[in-house]
C-alpha cells in the first residue's frame, strides 16, 4: 500500500469511499460498492480504498470475539464473485505504532480439479518398482539369510520379505499423505490426491500433496500441518511393532557364528542408529530375554525405522514443511520465520547438515498464512501443539548407518 492512497486518520471516520490510484474515475465503482456492502454484512468498514500496486480493493475493518465465525461466513458469500477475502492485521499509518484490521479481496485461485490422475498412477507405479527393489536388496542381505538357512535351519523366502518391506514402507507414506488429504477435505481445502516419489535405497523419497487453495484460517493450517505426520506417526509404530515380532533374536554364540561368516565374506554387521520410542518398543517386546541376545533387525521393523525418521525430519518447525505449518499458525507470521531458523539450527546440530542446506534454501522463506490470519487459534490446538514437537525427540534417530542392520 503506498502512503499517497492510505487514508489519514481524519478520513478514517468518513463514509467509505473507493479512489482509483490514478486519480480518475473507476468503470467499476459500483461493482467495488457491491462488494463494499458484502463485507458490510458481516464487518463494521470503518474505510475502504484501492491498493496502487494492484488496484485491489481494501477494507480497514473493526473486530470482535466473533471474528472467526465472521470471516467463514464472508468467505461463502463472496464466492459466487470468485474473490478470497485476505484478513490480516497491518500498520496503516507508518510510524504510528498502530495496528489495523483489513479486509483484502483478491481473486480466488481456478478450480484445477485433476480430470485424469494418470501422473499420479505412474508415480505410484514406478515408486513401488523402486521400493520392490530396495526390499529385494534388504531380503538378499547376506546376514539376513545366513540367520534363517544356516543358523536356524527353516526356510527363507526372500520375495514375501521384499513384498512385506514394500507393503509396509508404502502404508506409512500414503496414509501420511491421506491423512493431509483428509483435513484438506475437512476444512474445504482443494487438493490433490498423492504423488509419490521413487528413489534409491530405501526405494522412495516420499510423497507430497498439492494444495490448490489457501487454508481458510489459522485452526485449518494447523489441522492439515499436524494429520498427515499424526497419522504417520502410529502407522510407523504399528510396523515397527510387527518387524520387531518378525527380527530374529540370536544367542551369543549364534551371534558369533553370524560374526564369523560375515568376517569370511568381508563384511560386518553394524548396529542401526534407533530413536528413543524404537528402544521403548523393543524394550517392551524382549522383556525378560537375558541380556547378551541379538536382535537382527527384520526389513519390516526398518520400514518403520524409515517412517519415524521421515515424520521427525517432517516435523522441525522449518517453512513449509507440516511441522512449519503447525507452528505458523501457533505463532503467526512475525515470529514464524525466526522459528524456521531455529529449526535449521537444530538439524545442524543434530548431524542432518543437508536436510538443513535444503531447509535453508527452499523453506526459510515468508510463508504465505491462511486466508484469515486475524482469527485466533482454538485453545485446545495451542495446547496441542507444541506438545506434539515431542514427536520430533521420540521418533529422530541418531546419525550413522550401516548396510547390515543388527540391533546390539
Amino acid at each position: 500500500m503506498s502512503d499517497e492512497e492510505k487514508p489519514t486518520p481524519e478520513e478514517s471516520r468518513t463514509e467509505t469511499v473507493f479512489s482509483d490510484p490514478r486519480g480518475q474515475p473507476s468503470i467499476a465503482d459500483s461493482y467495488l460498492l457491491r462488494l463494499r456492502d458484502i463485507v458490510k454484512e458481516e464487518f463494521v468498514v470503518n474505510y475502504a480504498y484501492i491498493d496502487a500496486n494492484d488496484n485491489l480493493p481494501i477494507f480497514v475493518v473493526e473486530v470482535d470475539s466473533k471474528m472467526k465465525e465472521r470471516s467463514h461466513r464472508l468467505t461463502k458469500r463472496l464466492q459466487p464473485h470468485n474473490l478470497l477475502a485476505v484478513i490480516r492485521t497491518v500498520e496503516l499509518f507508518e510510524g504510528t505504532g498502530e495496528k489495523s484490521t483489513v479486509i483484502k479481496l483478491i481473486p480466488a485461485p481456478p478450480s484445477r480439479k485433476a480430470s485424469s490422475y494418470t501422473m499420479n498412477i505412474i508415480l505410484f507405479v514406478a515408486t513401488v518398482i523402486t521400493v520392490l527393489f530396495a526390499g529385494w536388496f534388504f531380503a538378499t542381505n547376506p546376514a539376513f539369510v545366513y540367520i534363517y538357512v544356516n543358523i536356524f535351519g527353516v526356510p527363507y523366502n526372500p520375495y514375501l520379505v521384499m513384498v512385506a518391506y514394500t507393503i509396509a514402507l508404502l502404508a506409512i507414506i500414503g496414509l501420511h499423505e491421506f491423512g493431509h488429504v483428509g483435513a484438506s477435505r475437512l476444512h474445504n481445502v482443494e487438493a490433490s490426491l498423492p504423488y509419490f516419489i521413487p528413489g534409491f535405497y530405501y526405494g522412495t523419497f516420499g510423497a507430497l500433496i498439492v494444495q490448490r487453495s489457501p487454508p481458510p484460517t489459522r485452526d485449518s493450517l494447523f489441522d492439515l500441518g499436524i494429520s498427515g505426520p499424526v497419522v504417520g506417526f502410529v502407522v510407523s509404530v504399528v510396523v515397527v511393532v510387527v518387524g520387531l515380532l518378525m527380527s530374529p533374536i540370536l544367542s551369543p554364540v549364534e551371534f558369533a557364528q553370524l560374526s564369523a561368516f560375515l568376517s569370511s565374506i568381508g563384511l560386518t554387521s553394524s548396529p542401526l542408529p534407533t530413536p528413543l520410542l524404537f528402544d521403548l518398543i523393543w524394550g517392551v517386546i524382549t522383556f525378560g530375554i537375558p541380556s547378551g541376545y541379538t536382535a537382527y533387525i527384520h526389513p519390516v521393523a526398518f520400514a518403520g525405522w524409515v517412517g519415524f525418521l521421515i515424520t521427525a525430519l517432517n516435523y522441525f518447525p522449518i517453512g513449509q514443511l507440516d511441522g512449519g505449518h503447525v507452528s505458523r499458525a501457533l505463532v503467526g507470521p512475525r515470529y514464524h520465520r525466526l522459528v524456521s531458523f531455529v529449526g535449521i539450527f537444530l538439524l545442524f546440530i543434530f548431524g542432518y547438515w543437508f536436510m538443513a542446506m535444503i531447509a535453508f534454501f527452499l523453506f526459510a522463506g515468508q510463508h504465505p498464512g491462511p486466508v484469515d490470519d486475524v482469527s485466533p487459534v482454538s485453545k485446545w490446538r495451542m495446547i496441542v501443539g507444541p506438545l506434539s514437537y515431542v514427536m520430533v525427540i521420540l521418533l529422530l534417530p541418531p546419525l550413522t548407518i550401516g548396510f547390515l542392520l543388527p540391533f546390539p
